[in-house]
């Protein structure tokens, strides 16, 4: 263990630890109570599988122009992991737990907030500690529970949230007299159309459809993933695990125009391999895999996988179509401008998945639900 001690006429070796940690970690987690500053030169290490930045927003300390530079810092497939836990009031934690190339797992807490001040000037307390595997896991938990409640920061978000006044003179973060109360910024006005109850029930049945064919499908998936089908047959034999008639199919006509051209075997390996990831996981893998299918041009990555991922993963992960992206529009809750096609899709997924967290009496009880009611509420439904 280091003690890392800090006052205005003794700089300490706080900042070079915040530096080595974001350019070496394969994993990399930061909570901040609020953000007032950040240092666009920090590096983050291109190697780096699994990363959180989750700030704070009680009181309006956070700094809009703080999270604007981090969302430009960002990669573009990174931007949906910088997060503020906008369902929690009373968030203070100030840590950052990381996990280096050669397997070392540290954790840097004390004092010090994400500020030029804790750098620079104030008096500061902290550690740095190499912890267990066990006491790790321990933290990742922890970080998990945080992210559940937490949204990813947008510029939708900032528009809407309050800072407090800064004091005159004070232009190192000090805040004025509070405007801001713990309550989250953004507050979702989910759709209730008529015949819910009907659309639901219809939805649910869709949903046991696909659970009495997914091992088949699962198999189809496999084998166009190790290559033994071509594309061809994968798309020839889908309807036999997965159509109208069977009932397990969300949406309607129009990505088989241009779908049924799609390297089915390279969608089938992206697929496998997110089936198989463990759900701590998952979000990163979807958004690598969608990101490599993006890169690729594959044609059934949108409709047709997100369809995928809704039917196997309900709870986790939508059905990427307008009448959504629309809803989340109008709900003033967009991804960060510059996101990449994964990034915007894992940004999509947290907030629907936020959405219903915030409204527990909501007759939807997970995301594959609410796809149903959003198109049914919506100006692009065909049947309207």
């Amino acid at each position: 263990m280091e003690i890392v001690l800090h006052t205005d006429e003794r700089r300490s070796t706080l900042g070079r630890h915040y530096r080595a940690a974001f350019a070496d970690a394969v994993e990399l987690y930061v909570v901040s109570a609020y953000l007032t500053e950040w240092d666009v030169a920090i590096k983050l290490a291109p190697s780096c599988k699994r990363f959180r930045f989750i700030i704070g927003k009680d009181f309006g300390i956070t700094r809009k122009e703080a999270c604007r530079k981090v969302l430009k810092w960002l990669p573009a497939g990174r931007k949906s992991d910088f997060m503020v836990a906008d369902e929690i009031i009373g968030f203070h934690p100030k840590a950052i737990i990381w996990r280096t190339s050669a397997g070392q797992t540290l954790m840097l807490i004390g004092s010090s907030n994400l500020s030029r001040a804790a750098f620079d000037s104030n008096v500061e307390a902290n550690v740095v500690l190499e912890v267990s595997e066990n006491q790790f896991e321990e933290a990742k938990v922890w970080i998990e529970w945080i992210e559940a409640r937490s949204v990813p920061v947008s510029e939708d978000w900032l528009d809407q949230y309050v800072e407090a006044a800064r004091k005159p003179g004070h232009g190192n973060g000090k805040r004025g007299p509070a405007r801001h109360h713990g309550a989250a910024v953004t507050a979702f006005k989910l759709p209730l159309p008529a015949q819910a109850a009907k659309l639901l029930r219809d939805r649910r049945n869709n949903l046991a459809a696909y659970a009495r064919r997914r091992t088949g499908l699962m198999r189809l998936f496999q084998r166009a993933a190790d290559k033994k089908i071509t594309s061809k047959q994968f798309f020839g034999e889908l309807p036999e695990h997965w159509s109208w008639k069977l009932g397990n199919r969300l949406q309607g006509r129009g990505w088989e125009r241009l779908g049924k051209r799609a390297n089915f075997q390279e969608l089938a390996r992206s697929f496998v391999a997110i089936v198989n990831t463990p759900k701590r996981d998952r979000d990163d893998v979807v958004r690598v895999e969608l990101d490599r299918l993006d890169t690729r041009g594959n044609q059934a990555r949108k409709a047709f996988l997100s369809e995928m991922l809704c039917l196997q993963f309900p709870e986790e992960y939508p059905v990427l179509n307008k009448p959504v992206r629309v809803f989340l529009a109008k709900n003033l809750f967009t991804a960060p401008r510059g996101s990449s096609e994964g990034g915007m899709y894992i940004d999509l997924a947290r907030k629907l998945r936020l959405a219903l967290r915030a409204n527990p009496a909501y007759p939807a009880k997970n995301l594959a639900e609410l796809d149903t009611l959003i198109w049914a509420s919506s100006e692009y439904n065909p049947s309207k």
